[in-house]
């Protein structure tokens, strides 16, 4: 398991191998330098652990620029290659609690709940 993206180098590989069959013109970005590993492993740090891009180009060796145009790249590509699966809500067993982890979802709004609102902030009746 890396501590930088937090799966196995076998699962990335096999994240790249997704994305090549899926893409076979990649993008340019970063690939004379750094290759589909390397691009992949550096989007997928910057996606983990919201880096700024000059740390990642200093770690992976490359100017920030290329970092920058990589992540630009190969974050949708590996969107696409994980699409697949993410599950979805229905996927899910509604039985059993989940610890979501940076994940965006809706929520109700305060101002459909008024008898919510502190008695301190109470406009007179």
């Amino acid at each position: 398991m890396n501590s930088s993206t937090r799966i196995t180098r076998s699962e990335v590989v096999d994240l790249c191998e997704t994305i090549h069959v899926a893409n076979p013109d990649l993008p340019a970005f970063g690939a004379r330098v750094l290759g589909l590993y390397l691009c992949v492993r550096l989007t997928l740090t910057y996606l983990r652990h919201n880096l700024s891009q000059g740390l990642l180009a200093e770690v992976y060796g490359v100017s920030q620029a290329t970092a920058s145009r990589v992540v630009t790249a190969y974050a949708p590509l590996i969107a696409r290659a994980l699409e697949v699966s993410v599950p979805t809500v229905e996927d899910l067993d509604p039985t059993v609690q989940l610890i979501v982890d940076g994940t965006l979802l809706e929520c109700w709004s305060w101002a459909d709940h008024p008898e919510l609102y502190s008695g301190k902030h109470r406009t007179p009746e």
